[in-house]
């Protein structure tokens, strides 16, 4: 392998990793959004009502 093939594997195995993460917390938030009301915020650690503001959770 040549320097150029590396540089760009380097670059693909970046962005593939990139987009995976991205993808993942996607289908995360898609997974917590398709809950129960009752059942959604309070399954974690921290309990985050669903009627909060951006101000609220500061």
């Amino acid at each position: 392998m040549n320097i150029k093939t590396r540089r760009r594997l380097a670059m693909f195995l970046t962005c593939a990793a990139t987009l995976a993460l991205y993808g993942t917390a996607a289908y995360r938030v898609e997974q917590a959004r398709q809950l129960p009301r009752e059942y959604a915020s309070c399954n974690y650690e921290r309990c985050i009502p669903h009627s909060a503001t951006l101000n609220a959770l500061r």
